[in-house]
C-alpha cells in the first residue's frame, strides 16, 4: 500500500510488520489504528495523517474486517478506542 504521506506510510509499514494478528486483514486494521493513535497523540485529531488513516480504515475492502475487529474487541476497549469506533461508525453511516 502506497500513501502520499511518507511518515504515515513508514508508521503503517512498521506497525504492519510488528502486528501479531492472525490474518493479513486484521494486521492491516491493527496497523491503521496504531498509526491513527500515534499521529492523533503527536499532531492532534485534525492532523492530515489522522484523517488519512481514518480514510484507509473506512475503505470498502476493509470495512467487513473493521466490523470483525470491533466485534472481537467487545467490552475490552478503552475510552479512546470506543471514541474511534463511534467516530468511524458515524463516518461510515453504519454501526461497527
Amino acid at each position: 500500500m502506497s500513501l502520499m504521506d511518507q511518515q504515515l506510510q513508514r508508521c503503517y509499514d512498521r506497525n504492519l510488520a510488528e502486528s501479531a494478528e492472525p490474518s493479513a486483514e486484521l494486521r492491516q486494521i491493527a496497523a491503521w489504528i496504531a498509526a491513527h493513535d500515534l499521529f492523533r497523540q503527536l499532531e492532534g485529531p485534525h492532523s492530515h495523517r489522522v484523517h488519512e488513516a481514518i480514510e484507509q480504515l473506512l475503505l470498502p475492502g476493509l470495512r467487513d474486517m473493521l466490523r470483525r475487529w470491533y466485534v472481537r474487541s467487545g467490552a475490552h476497549m478503552t475510552l479512546d478506542e470506543i471514541e474511534l469506533k463511534d467516530q468511524l461508525s458515524q463516518l461510515a453511516g453504519e454501526k461497527l
